[in-house]
């Protein structure tokens, strides 16, 4: 009887800390498909080129959750008429659910990206609008001038698995090497990148 007693007790105890770490911390592994065009205020219907596939880029998107804080990390990649392009987000902010059903979240992180050859040479980072990013190759210094960016999700929490869409705009020039918090607000006159993700959630 008393071993009894103490398996139930050993396996209540490995139980409740599992399920606990399961509220507290969530990680989301998947993919994200990005339509390349600009949708703003003013163009926010659907247009045509959204049926052409050749307007989207893929990539992964990975999600990290702990509480209500959440990180994000999105790539991209597409191919140019002369190589190769490479874009990603990397943002830090909150997410909450909505009677289990619905999570919304919102972040903001530097948004850039990377141009190469046809044999992945000649490395050249851009910001918005296509925009050289100064230090070439230099990850750190294309790191410190790429611009704010912020990321809003919306998914449906369908079991283990999160559908929805994303809505990403650039701030208004704020980089980590200007700190310029007067170009901190989102610009909203210049429209963003919408997405749809599908995410699997491990734990």
């Amino acid at each position: 009887m008393k071993k009894k007693t103490l398996m139930v007790l050993l396996v209540v105890l490995f139980l409740v800390p599992a399920g606990l770490f399961a509220g507290i911390f969530d990680l989301s592994i998947g993919a994200i498909a990005q339509y390349n065009g600009i949708i703003g205020s003013e163009n926010a219907t659907w247009e045509e080129g959204m049926s052409e596939i050749d307007n989207y880029e893929f990539g992964p998107d990975i999600r990290m959750r702990i509480l209500f804080a959440e990180v994000d990390i999105a790539a991209l990649y597409s191919s140019t008429n002369t190589g190769h392009r490479l874009s990603g987000i990397a943002t830090g902010g909150v997410s909450l659910d909505l009677l289990g059903l619905l999570r919304l979240g919102v972040g903001m992180g530097p948004r850039l990206s990377v141009t190469f050859d046809d044999d992945w040479s000649n490395a050249q980072a851009y910001g918005p609008n296509n925009v050289a990013i100064s230090g070439g190759s230099d990850f750190g210094t294309a790191f410190m001038n790429a611009p704010m960016s912020y990321r809003i999700t919306a998914d449906l929490k369908l079991g283990k698995i999160l559908l929805g869409l994303n809505y990403t705009i650039d701030s208004d020039g704020f980089t980590f090497e200007q700190s310029n918090f007067d170009q901190l607000m989102p610009n909203f006159d210049n429209g963003g990148n919408l997405g749809a993700s599908v995410l699997f959630t491990l734990f």
